[in-house]
């Protein structure tokens, strides 16, 4: 079992990459350290030979926008590729979806689901 951050439900994490461009010496510890002061996140790695951005946090806390927002803040760019947009759309899809089953109560036991009807 992996050790995880404090406050992080492991069920909810959610590890995404982003490709990205603009990066310089300076903005690059500034996007690693500003994302790995935030709350429930567990890991942030940068990797410079390939530019890519490594995030795992806790997606009911967190979205992939608000890591992006940080890289766009100071300078990154979010590279614009077919494929990048396609990604980015299973990891907003990934982060609503953990969200949404973060709030979700689990029905009991011999008890009929919340919202069921059983009257025909």
């Amino acid at each position: 079992m992996t050790e995880h951050r404090l406050g992080i439900n492991p069920g909810f994490m959610a590890k995404h990459t982003l490709t990205l461009s603009g990066l310089n010496q300076s903005n690059k510890q500034s996007i690693v350290s500003e994302i790995d002061q935030l709350p429930c996140v567990d890991d942030v790695s940068l990797n410079e030979d390939k530019q890519t951005l490594r995030v795992a946090y806790d997606a009911s806390h967190h979205n992939i926008d608000e890591m992006i927002a940080i890289v766009e803040k100071h300078g990154g760019v979010i590279k614009d590729s077919w494929w990048s947009r396609t990604k980015l759309g299973w990891q907003r899809q990934t982060d609503d979806n953990i969200k949404e089953n973060a709030k979700h109560e689990a029905a009991c036991c011999s008890k009929m689901p919340p919202g069921f009807n059983n009257k025909r």
